[in-house]
This record gives C-alpha cells, sequence and structure tokens, in this order.
C-alpha cells in the first residue's frame, strides 16, 4: 500500500456514522452534491466550505524508516462540523457545533489506532468559522485528524 489516507477517511467516516451521538447528523465522505436541507454536519476529508477545487482534503508526508523496508506515514485529514439554524442565534449555532466536534473527538479517543490502521490519531487543531446570513446563523468548526502509520 502507498498511502493510508483513503483507508484512514473511509474508517472515520464508518466510526462516526455508527456513534449515537451523531444520531440525525450528516456524516459524509468529501463534499456532497445534493441539496439536503439538514442543519448538521460532519464532513470528513472535506472543509465543509462551499465546494471547489481549493480545498484540500488531506495531506501526507512519508519517510523511509532506518533499516527497514518500511515508511512512516504522517498524515493530516481536514474534517467540518457545520451547525446551522434558522434564526441569528450565533452562541447557539456555536454551542452545537462544539458539541459535534467534542462528539467526534470522544469517539477517535476511544479508537486512536483506528482498528489498528494506524500508530495513532487525534485532533491536532481545529479552527471556529462564524456566519450571519439570510438564511440565519451557521457555524463551521474546521478541525484536523493527525494521524502516524507504517506503510
Amino acid at each position: 500500500m502507498s498511502a493510508k489516507t483513503d483507508a484512514v477517511i473511509l474508517y472515520l467516516t464508518a466510526m462516526w456514522q455508527a456513534a449515537p451521538a451523531f444520531e440525525g447528523v450528516q456524516v459524509v465522505d468529501g463534499p456532497q452534491a445534493n441539496s439536503d436541507a439538514s442543519n448538521d454536519w460532519l464532513f470528513v476529508g472535506f472543509d465543509g466550505d462551499v465546494p471547489d477545487e481549493g480545498n484540500e482534503a488531506a495531506s501526507v508526508e512519508q519517510s523511509l524508516m532506518a533499516f527497514a523496508r518500511t515508511k512512516q506515514e504522517d498524515g493530516e485529514v481536514t474534517c467540518a462540523v457545520v451547525s446551522r439554524r434558522g434564526d441569528t442565534n450565533v452562541p447557539a449555532a456555536r454551542a452545537r457545533a462544539y458539541a459535534l466536534m467534542s462528539a467526534a473527538e470522544d469517539a477517535l479517543r476511544l479508537d486512536m489506532q483506528l482498528g489498528a490502521l494506524v500508530m495513532h490519531a487525534f485532533v491536532s487543531a481545529h479552527q471556529y468559522i462564524p456566519v450571519q446570513a439570510q438564511a440565519g446563523a451557521k457555524v463551521r468548526v474546521v478541525f484536523t485528524v493527525t494521524y502516524q502509520a507504517q506503510i
């Protein structure tokens, strides 16, 4: 296998889809081409912004391991929680978005090796992006899942 990126994204998506905390949340792999009006989304391998060709889904660096025929892979997968409301209550949208991100991180902490796919994975960073639009408040929390694996 030349990279674990695809398997990591697939695993994260399936893990979060199965988590009880995400009942009623659209947990999806990458940008979606539908117009689902769901208020809560969790994107894996996508930053939750308007889809275009400028969104970075993942980045990976590999290095040869000394005295071995294997490589170490250090990767980062971009994920995002988006929470929308029909009113202008940004604090409530922010609270919901951070609750969903916390649930994602809690699920990841219970399976930091992603079923033995990687040596470890964790949430390493996040950005908070609020928007106030005609349709109401929307909060996007973009977070990074960092992992280390051997290939």
